[in-house]
């Protein structure tokens, strides 16, 4: 799948250009938190919360599996 054809792609590209925190689910039911460093075809490399840098291929990620990450308000 070409880059132009992947939404995905073209949302963590826009993530990465303004720097936006992001979360992403993965079809394991995993999900990863962070910023993303940077975007390839296939893949993405995330700066992740909890384990650092992390390699993520996009064919591990649900449809709109990445989404801007927002701090919860304790109060």
């Amino acid at each position: 799948m070409t880059k132009e054809l992947n939404p995905l792609y073209e949302t963590a590209e826009f993530y990465l250009q303004k720097q936006i925190p992001v979360h992403i689910t993965l079809k394991s039911g995993n999900f990863a938190n962070g910023i993303i460093l940077k975007v390839r075809e296939d893949r993405l490399i995330l700066i992740e919360d909890r384990h650092g840098q992390m390699l993520i291929l996009f064919d591990r990620i649900i449809d709109d599996g990445i989404e801007p990450r927002y701090e919860e308000v304790r109060g």
